[in-house]
C-alpha cells in the first residue's frame, strides 16, 4: 500500500450477548446471539518509520514496537515481561494472520501506528471486565482495520463470509482452537444472528442467518460480581464427554431442542414460549453443571435467578455461566423495572446495552 502522512483509518466492531444456545452450539446446536453496543475500537496512522507501533491504554500497552519478519512474524523491538506477552496475545496472534493473508493477497501492510481502545469491555463503576466477548470484538477490529489500511474491500462479492472466516480463524488459533465462533459472528456481521457451526462444500464456516430484532422483549442484562474464564468452562464440562458420553449426549441434546425452540419463539414474538424456554434452559444448565462438577449455575446466578423470577421475569447466564454476565427477561417494561430494582436492592449491578444493528462492509 501507499499511503500519506494523513492517512487515518478507524474501524470498530460490536461486543456479543447470548441470548440462548450456550453449550449447545459447540455441538453444532443452534444458537441465538445479539451484538450490543460495547465496540471495540482501532485507528491505524502511518508510523513513518520503519516500526510499527501498538497503544491499548485499557490493557495497560503504550508505545510498543514490532516488525513484522519475512515469515510474517511479529517481532517486537523490546525484551517485554511475560505479563505484558499474554495481554499482547491476542493482538499479535491477529495481526499475524491478517498481515499474512494481506500480503498474500499483494498489499502487506506498512508500518503503522495502532491504537486500540476497548474500554467499552470494562465498567469503571464495577471496575471489572463484562463478558460481552472483547477478544472477538478485538480480533474483527484490528482485521477491519488493517484491511482498510492496505486498500482491501471488507466486503468481497465472490465471498461475503471471508472477513469472517478470517477473524474465526485467527480467534481460535489465539484460543488452541477453543470456542464455537459464536461471538465472532457477532461482531463481525452485527444484529441478531442464528449461528450453529456449519460447514460448506469447501469445509469453510456458513456465515450465520440473520433475524429481525425483537424490538418490543424487555432485557436487562445484570453482571454478577466476578468474571469468568470461557476456557476453564468449556474445558471441565468437556471432560464430561470423556468419563460420561451417554449422559453428556443426554444433556446436549436437551440444550439443543430447547435452543431450537427458543430461536423458533424469537422468530415468532412468541412471549410466553421464550420465557418457557428461558427458564428451562437455566436448570438445563444447571444440570449440566452439577454433573460437570463445574459451577455453572454459581449462587450468584441462582439467587438471580430467584429474585428476577419474584418480580415476574426469568433469567439465564448469558455465556459460560459461572461468573460474568446474566440477562433477565420479563414481559413488559414495568416488569423489568421491578427486577432492576430488585436486583439492585441485592447489591448487584446492571449493566446498560442496546442491541447493535446489522455491520455494513
Amino acid at each position: 500500500m501507499s499511503s500519506n502522512k494523513d492517512t487515518v483509518i478507524e474501524s470498530s466492531a460490536p461486543g456479543k450477548l447470548i441470548l440462548v444456545g450456550e453449550y449447545a452450539v459447540l455441538e453444532g446446536a443452534p444458537a441465538l446471539v445479539a451484538a450490543v453496543d460495547r465496540h471495540s475500537r482501532v485507528r491505524i496512522t502511518p508510523s513513518g518509520d520503519k516500526w510499527f507501533s501498538l497503544d491499548a491504554p485499557t490493557i495497560g500497552i503504550n508505545g510498543v514496537a514490532f516488525h513484522l519478519s519475512p515469515a510474517g512474524d511479529v517481532l517486537y523491538r523490546d525484551n517485554l515481561p511475560a505479563e505484558t506477552l499474554k495481554r499482547l496475545h491476542f493482538f499479535k496472534t491477529t495481526f499475524e494472520y491478517a498481515a499474512r493473508y494481506l500480503g498474500q493477497n499483494g498489499c502487506p501492510p506498512v508500518p503503522a501506528r495502532l491504537v486500540i481502545d476497548t474500554g467499552a469491555f470494562f465498567d469503571p463503576r464495577i471496575k471489572a471486565k463484562l463478558g460481552f466477548g472483547s477478544s472477538a470484538a478485538l480480533t474483527v477490529s484490528v482485521i477491519k482495520a488493517l484491511f482498510l489500511y492496505c486498500g482491501l474491500p471488507l466486503i468481497d462479492a465472490n465471498d461475503p463470509g471471508r472477513l469472517f472466516r478470517l477473524a474465526l480463524a485467527a480467534h481460535r488459533r489465539a484460543q488452541n482452537g477453543v470456542g464455537s465462533g459464536i461471538d465472532v459472528a457477532a461482531s463481525s456481521f452485527g444484529g441478531v444472528l442464528r449461528y450453529r457451526l456449519a460447514f460448506d462444500t469447501q469445509a469453510r464456516q456458513i456465515a450465520p442467518e440473520p433475524l429481525p430484532p425483537w424490538q418490543g422483549l424487555p432485557l436487562l442484562c445484570i453482571f454478577s460480581g466476578g468474571s469468568e474464564s470461557t476456557r476453564r468452562m468449556v474445558g471441565g464440562v468437556s471432560r464430561l464427554r470423556e468419563s460420561a458420553p451417554s449422559r453428556y449426549d443426554a444433556l446436549m441434546k436437551g440444550l439443543a431442542t430447547l435452543s431450537a425452540s427458543g430461536i423458533e419463539a424469537y422468530r415468532k414474538r412468541d412471549i410466553r414460549a421464550f420465557m418457557e424456554v428461558v427458564e428451562a434452559y437455566h436448570k438445563q444448565m444447571d444440570r449440566l453443571g452439577r454433573e460437570s462438577g463445574m459451577p455453572i449455575i454459581s449462587p450468584v446466578h441462582r439467587d438471580l435467578s430467584r429474585l428476577v423470577g419474584e418480580a415476574g421475569g426469568v433469567y439465564k447466564p448469558s455465556g459460560a455461566g459461572s461468573g460474568d454476565i446474566g440477562i433477565a427477561f420479563t414481559r413488559n417494561m414495568e416488569q423489568r423495572l421491578a427486577v432492576k430494582a430488585a436486583v439492585e436492592r441485592a447489591g448487584l449491578s446492571c449493566v446498560d446495552i442496546t442491541l447493535a444493528p446489522e455491520e455494513k462492509g
